[in-house]
This record gives C-alpha cells, sequence and structure tokens, in this order.
C-alpha cells in the first residue's frame, strides 16, 4: 500500500511566491540553479499568461546546460510514496535535451545531463536517477522513462521506454509526473511516469531496479545540441508529496 508505514503525508507546491533560489545551497534556500557561460541562471519572475514563475534562459551555444534543482537530497523510495510534478514551458525545442525527475546530486558536477540519448544509445553520467529523458539526438524525438541505480542503466528496450508522440510543444505547457511507491525489501521502486501536454496524456508504469534507500533530489536540466538557437525555459511550479516514515 502506499502509505504502509507511515504516520502521515507531506506536500508542498512551489508557486515561487517566495524568492528561495540561489546558485548555492544556504539557510533559506530551497532550490539551486546553475550555468555556462552567457546562460542565464533561474530566478523568480512574472509575465501575462505565466504569472508567478521560475524562468532562465540558454544561450545558442552547444552543449550549454542550465539547471534547476532541490539544494539537498531528501526523497528515499522506502518512505512508502513520492510524487513530483513539474509544469514547464520552452519556446525552442527543435535542437535541446532534457531531464525531468530526480537525481542523485543537486546539481550535476559533470556538466552535462545526468542522462543522454543519441541515435539509441543511453549515456549516464549518475549513479542514481529516475525520471524523464529527452534528447533531440535520439532517433525518436520522444520523451522516454528512464532510471539508472548503482551505476546501472536499466536494461528495459527502449522501445518500452518511449512514450511514443510524447514530444514537446514550443511555447507550451508541459506537466511531467513521477510517482514512486515502496515494493519492500530487497524490490526497486514501482514508478508511474505522466506526461500532459498539448490535450494528450501518456503514462507508463514500471517495476523499476532503483535502490529503495538511495537519496535522491528534484532535477531539472535543460542542455542545447548542435546549431541551436536561444532558448527560455519557464517553471510555474513544483509539486511534491511524500510519506512520513514511522
Amino acid at each position: 500500500m502506499a502509505n504502509s508505514g507511515s504516520v502521515g503525508v507531506i506536500k508542498d507546491l512551489e508557486t515561487w511566491l517566495t524568492d528561495n533560489i540561489s546558485t548555492a545551497s544556504a539557510d533559506g534556500i530551497k532550490w539551486v540553479t546553475s550555468v555556462d557561460t552567457s546562460d542565464t541562471a533561474f530566478a523568480r519572475a512574472v509575465a501575462a499568461g505565466r504569472g508567478i514563475h521560475a524562468a532562465g534562459a540558454l544561450a545558442a551555444t552547444a552543449n550549454n546546460l542550465i539547471e534547476l534543482c532541490g539544494d539537498l537530497t531528501h526523497v528515499y523510495g522506502q518512505t512508502g510514496h513520492y510524487v513530483l510534478e513539474v509544469q514547464i514551458q520552452m519556446d525552442i525545442v527543435a535542437a535541446i535535451a532534457f531531464n525531468i525527475g530526480l537525481n542523485d546530486d543537486s546539481l550535476d558536477a559533470g556538466n552535462t545531463l545526468p542522462v543522454e540519448l543519441s541515435g539509441t544509445t543511453w549515456t549516464s553520467t549518475a549513479s542514481s536517477f529516475i525520471g524523464f529523458v529527452f534528447d533531440t539526438d535520439a532517433t525518436n524525438d520522444d520523451v522516454h522513462c528512464f532510471w539508472v541505480d548503482d551505476d546501472t542503466d536499466t536494461s528495459k528496450a527502449i522501445a518500452d521506454l518511449r512514450l511514443s508522440g510524447a514530444a514537446p510543444v514550443a511555447s507550451k505547457w508541459a506537466m511531467a509526473r513521477i510517482e514512486l511507491q515502496d515494493r519492500g525489501s530487497g524490490n526497486g521502486v514501482r514508478a508511474t511516469f505522466l506526461w500532459v501536454q498539448d490535450g494528450k496524456s501518456f503514462e507508463k508504469v514500471f517495476d523499476t531496479t532503483l535502490d529503495r534507500d538511495v537519496g535522491l533530489v528534484p532535477y531539472i536540466g535543460i542542455e542545447q545540441r548542435a546549431t541551436p538557437s536561444a532558448a527560455n525555459v519557464y517553471v510555474k511550479y513544483i509539486y511534491q508529496e511524500q510519506s512520513i516514515a514511522d
């Protein structure tokens, strides 16, 4: 059961009403951001049609990376139940890659996305990661589900991981939601992936190999690919729900 062994549920909705984004963890900081040269780090912003949100921008430079992440690892599958939901919009999607999910590091020290997809070949630099992967270097420009555990990528066939038809749309909001459920000692967590965009929803459920005791943190990373255009990225909200372990 989702909350077996728990004593309650914590719910948190980040609507950016408080300015708590910085480039490094500190008291009062909830989210950290990192950029490459000429990029614009995520910061609180407001605009008609978007309201209060976090906004960042990528320069038209191949391999530039912008990140927005929780400031410390706090997500563990063994607590029983966890949900991460992100509403995101990008005005250019023709030459980008992104990861949205849970990573074992707050900001990726390797200066590249935790997981990348070229053709049908996965490359992961994270020891543990679970979430959505999109890459215009891939054979199919669709969002994929993916996870890594103890430096070992999932062995699921790429066709099974692909959310066929779930390609991001420029200047339209998308909702990425991942839900983790504990399956008990010796079992990887169960993960439900849901991508919603342009009036369509795509969902897949997997019994993963991701360890229940690994510490993870919400992670959003967007990286430029070859011959890119400058790209703006907006995050409207980040929602988390997690069991409280007894």
